[in-house]
């Protein structure tokens, strides 16, 4: 494995676990090729199976990025079958994230049908999921699902296609001259930092298909003025986002321990007239006003009273 400073010159390098450095990288025009070789790494595809060309669906475009606050999945192609590949990178697990992977995946495939409305021309959906932490509870960096039957795991159907690569499991330490295909992608994507620029490669990095070109993208998102610029805005949003979640969390949960303290309160006054006790000990054992104690006993009576079972109204009865 190759060390180098994380900070050089004292400015922050964007890496390709960078959403945006990664459309950058995969999807701005005349990057095909790139993101074919990756998706032929990544979804381990050899022989016939591999594909050939692709069509970037959402090519990257500055202007338009800027101005684009709701767009879902990070890169997004079609090869000459017509499949769609839907490429998305999320270094953070949540617990919802399934549920996002499903809506993206069928919205994907949904939008097939804007242009013909005709179910015949639905293809196959690819979806390519590159983590940075583990979210998948199967062994492998990379695992696939289907749809398919829960006792004979025959599949439904193959028009919808989940794939995970979990770059947490993966440590890079492999000697260079084992690693494969996949694991040298894997590496480029995980410790792409390390790299800022081709020099920086070692030579069996260098001589992998696509890895030349990726570092130099790489460090041309990293030099040029405004892709920096908007790349250190989108950093600074994420974590003004960030920190006003965490401080809603956190007001929460202090309004929650308040409101569990003052309900345990009450439960304790309550109990304590139930027993007998006079409003002004309630008040010193609880901390309550002789207001509140005062009113917290009228709605023990109350409640008492309105009871099938209340000795009040069984008194009532006899009374009749």
């Amino acid at each position: 494995m190759y060390i180098l400073d994380d900070r050089r010159d004292g400015e922050k390098f964007f890496s390709l676990t960078h959403d945006m450095v990664f459309k950058i990288v995969f999807s701005s025009p005349g990057n095909e090729r790139l993101l074919t070789l990756l998706l032929n790494a990544l979804l381990q595809l050899r022989g016939k199976d591999q594909i050939e060309s692709l069509e970037i669906l959402n090519p990257f475009n500055l202007p338009e990025y800027r101005n684009d606050k709701h767009s879902i999945i990070d890169v997004r192609a079609m090869d000459k079958a017509g499949r769609r590949y839907c490429i998305e990178v999320q270094m953070r697990a949540h617990k919802e994230l399934i549920k996002r992977v499903v809506y993206y995946s069928s919205v994907s495939y949904a939008r097939q049908l804007a242009k013909s409305g005709s179910y015949a021309d639905l293809n196959k959906t690819v979806c390519l999921w590159i983590m940075g932490e583990t979210i998948i509870g199967e062994p492998g960096i990379y695992n696939k699902f289907l749809i398919s039957h829960v006792e004979t795991h025959k599949p439904l159907t193959d028009l919808i296609e989940y794939h995970f690569v979990e770059l947490s499991k993966f440590d890079g330490e492999k000697p260079a001259k084992l690693r494969s295909r996949f694991e040298k992608w894997l590496h480029i994507l995980k410790f792409g930092d390390l790299y800022r620029s081709v020099e920086d490669l070692p030579e069996d990095l260098k001589k992998e298909p696509g890895i030349i070109e990726v570092v130099n993208n790489m460090a041309i998102a990293n030099t040029d003025e405004h892709l920096r610029e908007l790349l250190i805005s989108r950093e600074m949003f994420l974590l003004d986002m960030n920190t006003e979640k965490q401080a809603a969390r956190k007001e929460g949960r202090q309004e929650g321990l308040e409101e569990g303290r003052q309900e345990g309160i009450i439960l304790v006054a309550q109990n304590l007239l139930k027993m007998g006790q006079s409003i002004e000990d309630v008040c010193k054992a609880t901390g309550l006003l002789p207001e509140q104690v005062k009113k917290l006993a009228g709605m023990n009576l109350l409640a008492e009273t309105a009871s099938p079972y209340s000795p009040v109204r069984k008194t009532n009865k006899k009374r009749k």
